[in-house]
């Protein structure tokens, strides 16, 4: 990273410092409430713009929470992504990547419902993607919290799963409704059986505990193809959409 930016204020997920994209999740099997198949379904992504342009996303969101509470960063994406689903004019779900941090705070809970209860309206879907998990002492407030969330409607999905050792202590919770399938176990699914292996394993421990499997990084009609076989029902990559950039 360039020093003379971290010399810089305080990072924020506002437009001074960075943009926003979508990136499509597409069904494979197309599920009941016609998400990714008739109604659109995306993931929010944070591209970082302005001085912090030539940095890596991953760069920028981990400076981001570095920097400030991660509730102050979630509750503007929250805020600017909301703002673009209600304008949709057709129904459309959206994934927002969310710090497991917030859910413990009551002002990012409200925050979500208030959303929720707009979207609902008018037939769109709200997904939170957690992006990190360790332990914490605050982990019943954090699922309770999920829980009431869920209640409401929203989904509950674990980004990136199978990347971290403590993957499975939200999964015995009973709060997650989707598994994201870490692009690293997507690359070679189609003839490594090795990585079809373990894309079996996490499909079988998604239909235990309830929740829709989703595979990242799909950019090859072998993978989805191999996917579809082993019943995977979601998937997002290159094959199906790049990234669009977004004015929020």
């Amino acid at each position: 990273m360039d020093a003379q930016v971290l010399k810089t204020s305080s990072l924020q997920a506002t437009g001074e410092f960075c943009s926003f994209a979508v990136h499509q999740i597409h069904a494979l099997t197309p599920g009941q409430d016609g998400f990714g198949a008739d109604r659109p379904w995306y993931e929010a992504l944070i591209r970082p713009q302005g001085p912090h342009r030539h940095w890596s996303p991953s760069d920028f969101i981990d400076r981001l929470y570095l920097e400030r509470p991660a509730l102050e960063t979630d509750l503007e994406v929250l805020d600017r992504m909301g703002q673009w689903l209600l304008n949709q004019d057709r129904p459309v779900r959206v994934s927002i990547n969310t710090h497991p941090q917030s859910l413990t705070s009551r002002r990012f809970v409200d925050r979500v419902l208030a959303l929720q209860a707009r979207a609902q309206s008018a037939s769109h879907s709200v997904c939170l993607e957690l992006i990190e998990f360790g332990v914490s002492r605050e982990k019943q407030t954090l699922v309770r919290n999920a829980q009431e969330l869920r209640r409401a409607g929203v989904l509950i999905a674990l980004d990136d799963f199978g990347s971290r050792v403590n993957c499975f202590d939200l999964c015995a919770t009973g709060i997650v409704d989707l598994l994201k399938i870490h692009i690293n176990f997507i690359r070679n699914v189609h003839r490594d059986p090795h990585q079809r292996a373990i894309v079996e394993s996490i499909n079988t421990l998604g239909r235990g505990i309830g929740a829709s499997v989703i595979a990242e990084g799909v950019e090859h009609a072998e993978q989805a193809e191999a996917l579809r076989g082993m019943g995977i029902e979601y998937a997002q990559g290159f094959l199906f959409q790049k990234p669009q950039l977004l004015e929020v």
